[in-house]
């Protein structure tokens, strides 16, 4: 029940890795000729995951990377501030922080209780001096998620962008950009996608691509990469303008194989069961006297619920060696998050033994 941290293992993993490796040795460079097809359906597959259309995802190694690609894009000559929530994962911070070199104004928006960001905090800070807002869809400490509907009407209003982080939420909670009306979104497939580490995806809307122009950039990026052609860069005109050098194509056979399982099972039925496990951690938890740092109302959280009591560091440790998976974080506790492949039994089991440990 760590989903919200590392998704378990699709058991088709080790067959994903033997077609990439079998398609290699027996095509040498020629699998080139594969590959880049292969990447684009593997893109259109993640995309389907938050209503993303065909054509408009492109995959890389992580989401810093997207991140910083987008922020060697903008201009921050008339428009330099950078509105970022300040529980944001510090992964992205660090970039916005780095970015000021490029001119950007960092500004980080308060919470008023370290779990979660007012949405009138957010609006506030949107002015006509902001360039683009980076949001995460749920706060990863809490899981408390963010009105991205509301800011987005907000920054348009102004001519900012905004680009959002789905990698708390994406296959355990639906997600529409249309519905949005996003510029950008990132995320990633080692959580709730159960896709392993190295696969991430950038989503720009289709009207904004043609308008960014990534100062950090490679031969992928390149409208013809194998014509080996010397600098300037000529910009492809499609989502692969956003990568850089060679592609992490062994990352994405197992990702595409996770895909393909939740994307049959289908996210409204993954967050159905996942509301109704959540519901009795919360349940067993409140009953305990134990502390909860995650919105108990069911359309403000995300996949997971954050369960504290002293000495939680201590007892997640022992949670751990007994074989019952979850994480710990600072000012959040134990972070508990069932997925479709998880049981009321197997909940109700670790909340026995959280329940026990927490005893003084």
């Amino acid at each position: 029940m760590n989903s919200n941290s590392m998704g378990a293992m699709h058991r088709g993993s080790a067959e994903a890795l033997r077609e990439y490796t079998e398609l290699w040795a027996r095509e040498g460079v020629e699998a080139w000729d594969h590959w880049p097809a292969f990447i684009d359906e593997t893109a259109d597959m993640a995309a389907r995951f938050f209503n993303g259309g065909t054509g408009n995802t492109t995959l890389g190694e992580n989401v810093a990377t997207f991140q910083a690609r987008i922020a060697s894009a903008l201009d921050y000559s008339e428009r330099p501030k950078v509105v970022v929530e300040e529980l944001m994962f510090p992964n992205v911070i660090y970039v916005w922080e780095r970015a000021q070199r490029l001119g950007a104004q960092l500004e980080l928006v308060p919470s008023d209780d370290g779990e979660s960001i007012r949405t009138e905090r957010m609006l506030e800070a949107i002015d006509e001096r902001t360039a683009l807002v980076s949001i995460s869809h749920a706060v990863y400490v809490s899981g408390a998620l963010l009105d991205v509907a509301a800011i987005c009407e907000r920054a348009h209003e102004v001519g900012a962008l905004v680009m959002c982080d789905v990698y708390q939420t994406a296959g355990v909670v639906p997600i529409d950009v249309a519905q949005w009306d996003l510029d950008m979104l990132v995320g990633g497939s080692h959580k709730w996608l159960c896709g392993g580490p190295g696969t991430c995806f950038l989503w720009v809307k289709p009207e904004l691509r043609g308008r960014l122009e990534p100062m950090t950039t490679g031969w992928m990026a390149h409208e013809d990469p194998f014509e080996m052609a010397p600098a300037p860069i000529r910009y492809a005109e499609g989502p692969w303008r956003f990568v850089s050098g060679t592609p992490s194509v062994s990352a994405y056979y197992v990702a595409r194989n996770a895909y393909k399982n939740l994307l049959e099972i289908g996210v409204e039925r993954i967050r159905a069961h996942n509301l109704g496990l959540c519901r009795i951690i919360i349940d067993r938890a409140q009953a305990a006297g134990l502390t909860l740092h995650s919105p108990t109302e069911d359309a403000r959280r995300a996949g997971f619920v954050a369960v504290d009591f002293e000495g939680s560091q201590a007892a997640s440790k022992v949670l751990i060696e007994e074989r019952f998976k979850l994480d710990w974080r600072p000012n959040c506790g134990l972070r508990i998050g069932p997925h479709f492949y998880s049981t009321e039994a197997e909940v109700e089991a670790m909340m026995d033994r959280i329940v026990a440990l927490a005893r003084p």
